[in-house]
């Protein structure tokens, strides 16, 4: 029955206001019209994406089905599940990156159209992609003199496909190898390689450097490729002999002299280059090597071309030889020519009064030691070692050296006991640019035998000074404006900076700085040219004028430099303007200083005017000045308030109706106006306890009295017959 009755209100509850039941199926669980799903990109085949949250038994009450024929996913038949029929990438380069499907929903047994259901499957990303080169492998020629830090390397770049974020970020690296320690990438995010070390072409002519670029996965991916570098040769070496000394014997005719062990021979040590050689006799003995014997400029064959004088045939000559190379001066080498004198006839002893040691005499290292010393290099400074052969030592360890051959290099160069070479005095380049002199050893230990060796002495010319300019400031004018005289033919001169260097060696270079430094143009030779044919070249125009001089290290100086176009008819008449304008200027403000000039002398009047009253006011009190006509005191009149004299002159009214005459000579004389003020003050005694005015009252009231009284005097005489004069002083202060 209970069962009955719970049946029969489920029925009610699911009825419509129609009658019919509720049907819900095909609708989602949970509400909402769509289904959103997500896939990693590296899903497999067959898999499940997911499962459709739809109301139903898809194998009893609904069914489900897609409306896209050829989908990457279907449905599992019987089930809710949507399964990956396809893959699915990303990049959507091996599957598309999304998905929307349409899953139809119908449901048994009714007669209602089936409900649409929209599927939107999102393919997220994965580290599934590694690096990709562009452009690699990569090869690069490097000249062998490039300085460390430089970017030997750029545009050295990798992809990656997947989607931007750490998975696509590349990082580059070298990996570990030979050379490796030769490059470097600027930063691991940058593909730009630098010197890091540097390279010889006479040790590595070419190399491979292994690289990587990696992502930031985890685990990341990478790719290798390598980086081949070749090494260009420079002219970094200078040339070399084969052998440090060559032999030869004195001829006694004139003629070619043979050389052991042999020909001389030199070579550019840059093998990438190989410059041709051009041989010279250098002299060490002033003009006569010069003059005596010469070279061969290619094959390098040493001639006798003047018989020598039978003093000098019987002693040993050095010459020195110097290889240049062609296509650079500055890179040479030397080298030394022993010539022993011939022996005398039928005997195999040396000539008498031989004093240089034979050929087969000479033990050290280097039958010639060649040094460089800097210019700039102080006394005691060690030039260079002398070092003797292996087998060669004194018995007891006594050695003495002494420079022989020139008293130049005597006074110059000294040599210690172990066979250093120091200098003794301060060098000049500009003076003497090489030392070429020979260094006797004499041991004592087996009766005074000689040694000798030759030395060359290079000496570095030093940047001590720096360059400087004649002039502190240079100022030039163009004369005329492109604008009116038309285009010119350029460049134009616009004058000379001249400046000069202490240093002989050195060359100067001009350079120009500043807003208008590209109109303009320096020489080495420090003229300055005008290179720009512009209309609206300005009135004056700033440059700054660096001269940098050829020293190491270069030294520089600076100095301002102003370029001004001569004034035309057109800048006279503005000028012209202008000064008018200053003048009319100038006589305005004249005119106002000259009036605030009178309104303060006017000013000083009017003080003065103030101080005179006061003296007046100090008659009644006995301060001094002059005294008044009748000598009747009149500062109670004076000190007397505006209401308190109304007062007074209304009680006497009746007195002054008694006669014209009469009351013109009563009020004729300051006395007997005062006196009638005295005796009102007698009839009213609380008058005089008055408050006592200020110095500031006193003043002002008291100049008001005065105008007062003056106009009161001249109104009576106006009206009397009679000549009633007028005390002077009012007129005069007033």
């Amino acid at each position: 029955m209970v069962l009955s009755v719970f049946v029969f209100y489920c029925c009610l509850f699911l009825m419509h206001a129609d009658g019919q039941l509720i049907d819900n199926r095909c609708y989602l669980d949970g509400g909402g019209s769509t289904v959103n799903f997500f896939a990693n990109e590296d899903i497999t085949v067959g898999s499940s994406v997911g499962s459709l949250r739809v109301l139903g038994d898809p194998g009893k009450d609904i069914v489900l089905t897609l409306r896209e024929k050829d989908s990457p996913v279907y449905i599992a038949q019987g089930t809710k599940d949507l399964i990956v029929a396809k893959p699915l990438d990303k990049e959507g380069l091996i599957g598309p990156s999304a998905v929307f499907v349409n899953v139809i929903c119908e449901r048994k047994f009714a007669d209602e159209a089936g409900i649409i259901i929209p599927v939107n499957i999102r393919v997220t990303d994965v580290n599934d992609n590694a690096p990709v080169w562009i452009g690699a492998p990569y090869k690069l020629n490097l000249s062998e003199v490039t300085v460390i830090g430089t970017r030997i390397l750029q545009g050295i770049r990798a992809i990656d496909l997947d989607q931007p974020g750490p998975y696509s970020t590349v990082e580059y690296q070298t990996l570990p190898g030979p050379y490796s320690e030769y490059v470097a990438f600027v930063t691991p995010l940058e593909g730009t390689l630098v010197l890091k070390r540097f390279i010889d072409y006479e040790t590595v002519q070419n190399f491979t450097v292994k690289i990587r670029a990696q992502d930031q996965g985890k685990p990341p991916k990478y790719s290798d490729t390598h980086v081949t570098i070749v090494v260009l040769d420079s002219d970094d070496q200078n040339p070399k002999f084969v052998r440090d000394v060559y032999y030869g014997q004195l001829p006694t005719e004139v003629g070619e002299i043979r050389t052991t062990p042999e020909s001389i021979r030199a070579e550019d040590q840059d093998r990438g280059i190989r410059a041709d050689i051009r041989y010279s006799i250098v002299s060490s003995n002033g003009s006569e090597d010069e003059a005596s014997f010469e070279i061969h400029p290619t094959s390098g064959r040493v001639k006798l071309v003047r018989s020598l004088a039978p003093s000098q045939a019987r002693h040993s000559r050095t010459l020195v030889v110097k290889a240049t190379q062609v296509d650079n001066p500055d890179r040479y080498a030397l080298t030394t020519v022993i010539l022993s004198a011939p022996k005398p006839t039928g005997t195999e002893a040396p000539a008498a009064g031989a004093t240089q040691p034979t050929v087969e005499r000479a033990d050290f290292v280097r039958g010639t030691f060649y040094a460089t010393v800097r210019e700039d290099s102080r006394p005691g400074t060690l030039v260079s070692q002398l070092t003797t052969r292996p087998g060669f030592a004194s018995k007891d360890g006594r050695l003495r050296y002494a420079v022989v051959g020139s008293s130049l290099a005597q006074d110059t160069f000294r040599v210690g006991p172990a066979g250093e070479i120091i200098l003794a005095k301060p060098l000049t380049y500009r003076r003497t640019p090489q030392y070429s002199f020979t260094i006797d050893t004499i041991d004592d230990s087996v009766g005074g035998r000689n040694y000798s060796t030759g030395v060359v002495i290079d000496v570095l010319p030093a940047n001590v000074w720096e360059p400087r300019f004649r002039k502190p400031f240079y100022s030039f004018v163009i004369d005329g404006n492109p604008a009116q005289t038309g285009p010119r033919q350029l460049p134009v001169l616009v004058g000379r900076i001249e400046a000069a260097d202490g240093d002989r060696t050195d060359e100067l270079a001009f350079t120009l700085k500043g807003n208008y430094s590209h109109l303009f143009r320096a020489d080495p030779y420090g003229n300055l040219w005008l290179v720009s044919n512009r209309s609206d070249l300005p009135v004056a125009m700033r440059l700054l004028a660096t001269v940098t001089d050829s020293g190491t290290p270069p030294k520089s100086a600076t100095v301002p430099v102003v370029v001004k176009l001569r004034p035309d008819t057109a800048n006279a008449f503005t000028s012209n303007l202008l000064l008018l304008i200053n003048i009319v200027v100038a006589s305005i403000l004249g005119t106002l200083l000259l009036v605030g000039f009178v309104r303060c002398v006017h000013r000083r009047h009017r003080k003065r005017k103030v101080s005179s009253a006061e003296q007046i006011v100090a008659h009644g009190n006995g301060t001094g000045g002059p005294a008044l006509k009748h000598g009747t005191a009149s500062s109670r009149f004076l000190l007397q308030r505006p209401e308190q004299r109304m007062l007074e002159r209304s009680s006497v009214a009746g007195h002054r109706h008694t006669g014209v005459a009469g009351d013109c000579a009563a009020s004729s004389t300051y006395g007997s106006d005062n006196q009638d003020f005295l005796e009102s003050e007698r009839d009213h005694p609380r008058r005089s306890q008055a408050r006592p005015l200020t110095q500031e009252e006193l003043a002002g009231q008291n100049l008001n009295h005065l105008l007062l009284h003056w106009q009161e005097k001249y109104d009576e005489k106006s009206n009397c017959p009679e000549d009633v004069s007028i005390d002077d002083k009012l007129i005069v202060y007033f």
